[in-house]
C-alpha cells in the first residue's frame, strides 16, 4: 500500500508504504527487491516533482539510468508494518546525480539508509549526458547518509558458484531492458536457501554496468569473502558482457 506524504520539515520528499503479504519472504520480512522498488518509486516521484522525472526526460529523448546503489538495513520491517522513506538530491558532478534516503519505521525510528548514483542517457545512442545540461536545482550534500557516495566494486578473480538464468518478459521495464530490481533478485536467488532462511540481510552495494534484454542467457555467480560477506556478478553468456557486480553483508543474530 502506497501513501504519499509529499514533504517533511526539511523539504525532502516523503512517501509511506505498508508492507503487504506478497512483499515478504518466508520469515515474514520485506524482501530486499521490494525495498529497492520502494526506493525507486520515491526517487521517481521526487524527480517528477522537481521537473526532471521520466516524463520530462522522455520529452528530450533521454532517460535516467541507475548506476550504483548502497543499502544498509538496521532491521527489516515485517508484514503489516508501515515504513516511511525520506529522499533528497545529495550531490552532483559532471556525470552522476546522487540521491540519498532514510527509511524510518514506528515512531520515526531510522531502520535503514541508502545512497544512489544516477546518470542520464540519450535513447538514440545510449550515451551518457552531462548533468549540467539537465539538472538545475539545489541539492543537500551536507547531510549524506554515508561518508562517501557508492563506489566502484571489484569482483575477485577466483572460482565461484554459478547458475544460469534466462531473461523473461516479466523481468523487463518500460525501457524494454531488465529492471535494476530484477538484478537484485537474480543475485539473491542464487544464494543457498538454508543460508538466506537462517541469516539476516544487513547491507548491499551494487554497480549496474550494462543492460540485459529479453531471452538473454545470464550467468549469475558469487563467492564468499567470509561466512557473512558475498561478492556477486552477472554476466551475459553470448558476449561475456559484465552486467553488474554486487556485495552483500549478512548477520546471524537480531532482526
Amino acid at each position: 500500500m502506497y501513501m504519499q506524504l509529499t514533504s517533511d520539515a526539511l523539504g525532502r520528499w516523503v512517501d509511506s508504504y505498508k508492507i503487504r503479504s506478497y512483499e515478504v519472504d518466508c520469515n515474514s520480512c520485506v524482501t530486499i527487491p521490494c525495498l529497492c522498488q520502494y526506493l525507486q518509486e520515491s526517487a521517481w516521484n521526487h524527480a517528477e516533482h522537481l521537473g526532471v522525472g521520466f516524463s520530462h526526460l522522455m520529452d528530450r529523448g533521454a532517460i535516467w539510468a541507475l548506476s550504483r546503489q548502497k543499502l544498509r538495513m538496521h532491521c527489516l520491517p515485517r508484514w503489516g508494518d508501515i515504513i516511511t522513506i525520506h529522499t533528497w538530491p545529495s550531490g552532483v558532478d559532471r556525470l552522476f546525480c546522487y540521491r540519498d534516503f532514510r527509511i524510518t519505521g514506528h515512531e520515526g525510528t531510522v531502520i535503514g539508509i541508502a545512497s544512489t548514483a544516477w546518470f542520464i542517457i540519450l535513447l538514440k545512442n545510449r550515451r551518457p549526458q552531462r548533468t549540467d545540461e539537465y539538472i538545475h536545482f539545489e541539492y543537500d550534500n551536507k547531510n549524506t547518509v554515508f561518508d562517501t557516495f557508492p563506489a566502484k566494486l571489484h569482483y575477485p578473480d577466483v572460482p565461484g558458484h554459478e547458475k544460469t538464468i534466462t531473461v523473461r518478459f516479466s523481468d523487463l521495464d518500460i525501457n524494454e531492458h531488465v529492471n535494476n530490481v530484477k538484478y537484485v533478485s537474480y543475485l539473491l536467488d542464487t544464494l543457498p536457501f538454508d543460508y538466506i532462511k537462517t541469516n539476516i540481510f544487513r547491507e548491499m552495494e551494487i554497480n549496474y554496468l550494462s543492460e540485459a534484454h529479453h531471452n538473454n542467457s545470464i550467468k549469475v555467480s558469487f563467492t564468499n569473502n567470509d561466512h557473512l560477506t558475498f561478492m556477486h556478478r552477472l554476466t551475459r553468456n553470448s558476449d561475456n558482457t559484465e552486467l553488474c557486480r554486487a556485495k552483500t553483508i549478512w548477520s546471524n543474530t537480531g532482526r
